[in-house]
């Protein structure tokens, strides 16, 4: 019999600098290639984001600064202030 594979030991993963958007503490991340929302160390929300994320050209930023957003049936709101954006 072969021998047992763990599938997160070969998995690719990134790694980087993060911040939490609820609290904005820092810290250094490890996650699976498509993670979107990291839980925050600190404050145990999942309101962590890397820093410095791949964006295209056109990016929308709320009036606070964040361009981290939920998109509902409602419209575009901020991850950091909770203001409902139009674009």
């Amino acid at each position: 019999m072969g021998e047992l594979v763990n599938l997160d030991d070969v998995r690719p993963k990134i790694k980087g600098s993060a911040v939490c958007l609820g609290c904005r503490h820092e810290w250094v991340a490890v996650a699976p290639v498509g993670t979107v929302e990291l839980e925050c160390p600190e404050c145990y929300t999942f309101k962590g984001v890397f820093e410095g994320m791949v964006a295209p050209d056109n990016v929308w930023q709320c009036d606070c600064g964040n361009q981290h957003f939920y998109i509902s049936e409602d419209g575009a709101m901020c991850a950091m202030c909770g203001v409902s954006q139009e674009f």
